[in-house]
């Protein structure tokens, strides 16, 4: 039984954990924890200067990171998203353009700021949203082009940025699945009027919990700063408050460790990426022997590749039976950490499609004013995204890719092994 499927008592192909273990930390992060437990100083508040605060430093070092001119840290990723739609002058009324593949963050967001999120369908090559969607999808309601940077691939940013432009909407990129990515050699999250971040702990970049707004205008950045620290403004009274908001500050301990984290970032970015190629490369040569798999396509303008979560494709064509779920439990039992990503339809969440319950007695947001009308998430059909999530989809998990070339060989192996017994599924 040793040669045939783990799943049915042969023994599998990766006994241990591939790739390395996460977070990775060690006497870096010590040592900058320490420092703050013996200021006695645990909240930015306390220092005068930017450059004395660990969170003054996480947000310098990352903003450079990303080729952004300014940076506020906050409490997770999805107030990073809240505090970037206020800023972009997203309202309640307003619509914004979501795409149907993501995690709930970058929907909800738009919902806390009494905002609309309206659906488009992704690009089957990638799984980012498709431009053309997003164009077919602008009303007059339109407030904001939100589009994410799913698995680390960026969006097409030459044709939202032009989409953008042409339009007068502002664009917030949510980049949480995308540290280190560059487009055309620039940093995600610095490419559009506003970028956003998750330090959640599973990310590429981690601080436990906590997020980043980015942006190269100086007064995007004020009114984040501002929407973050419960409506103050720099260099005005402290008890002073300008705008209504909420308290969204990052504490010195995360900022300590976010420092020590980024410290490791560039080196764990080119591991990631140098295995990912290779892996491609190989998911390439298997679908040119007739094995039922692909990589996500990347665009050339893709210059840096840095992921949360690496996905390629199951093709249910080539398999003539077996499906990617069942593919899938033969991966896992192999001892290949993979899912399905963040490819279930976002609308097709409870939160969406039982509205009565979600929104409450007045429908607020979704239904009556100030939006004037109804938005009725069960009508929502994106046929990519829901035929990518039922039958192509196969995530791996970013650490996976922290290992040598070995543990890539032990990947394509496992597939080349399920594809030889595919009979048995």
């Amino acid at each position: 039984m040793t040669a045939g499927l783990a799943l049915h008592g042969g023994a599998p192909l990766a006994p241990q954990p591939l790739g390395r273990r996460w977070p990775e930390w060690g006497e870096p992060e010590r040592a900058l924890l320490n420092e703050v437990l013996q200021s006695g100083k645990w909240w930015r508040g306390a220092y005068q200067a930017a450059e004395d605060s660990k969170v003054g430093q996480f947000e310098g070092a990352f903003a450079r990171f990303q080729d952004a001119r300014h940076a506020v840290a906050v409490t997770n990723g999805t107030t990073a998203l809240e505090c970037a739609y206020r800023a972009a002058g997203v309202e309640a009324g307003d619509e914004v353009i979501v795409p149907a593949v993501t995690f709930v963050a970058t929907a909800t967001a738009v919902l806390q700021v009494g905002a609309v999120p309206v659906f488009v369908d992704v690009d089957p090559r990638t799984y980012t949203v498709d431009s053309d969607a997003v164009g077919a999808a602008i009303t007059d309601r339109t407030r904001c082009i939100a589009p994410v940077d799913y698995g680390g691939i960026p969006c097409d940013y030459d044709a939202l940025i032009a989409l953008g432009r042409r339009h007068d909407i502002p664009i917030v990129a949510d980049c949480a699945h995308a540290h280190g990515t560059q487009w055309k050699g620039t940093g995600v999250g610095a490419l559009t009027q506003l970028g956003t971040f998750s330090f959640q702990m599973g990310k590429a970049l981690t601080t436990g919990e906590g997020g980043m707004v980015l942006t190269n205008d100086d007064t995007l950045a004020a009114k984040v700063y501002s929407y973050h620290h419960i409506g103050r403004i720099k260099d005005r009274p402290f008890y002073e408050h300008h705008v209504p908001a909420s308290n969204l500050r990052m504490t010195e301990w995360q900022g300590a460790i976010g420092l020590a984290q980024l410290a490791r970032l560039e080196e764990q970015t080119a591991t990631r990426e140098a295995n990912s190629r290779y892996l491609a490369a190989g998911l390439e040569q298997l679908r040119g022997d007739g094995i039922g798999v692909a990589p996500i396509f990347r665009d050339e303008r893709v210059t840096r590749w840095g992921f949360y979560m690496w996905h390629f494709k199951f093709l249910p064509e080539a398999w003539r039976g077996p499906s990617r779920d069942q593919f899938l439990k033969a991966l896992r039992a192999e001892g290949i950490t993979a899912g399905t990503g963040h490819t279930q339809p976002l609308y097709k969440n409870p939160l969406f499609q039982d509205a009565e319950h979600a929104f409450g007695r007045t429908g607020f947001p979704v239904r009556g004013q100030p939006y004037g009308k109804t938005m009725d998430y069960s009508r929502v059909v994106c046929p990519q995204t829901e035929r990518i999530y039922a039958t192509e989809a196969v995530h791996l998990s970013h650490p996976q890719f922290l290992g040598g070339r070995g543990d890539m060989d032990t990947i394509l192996g496992a597939i080349e092994k399920i594809w030889r017994h595919r009979g048995e599924l």
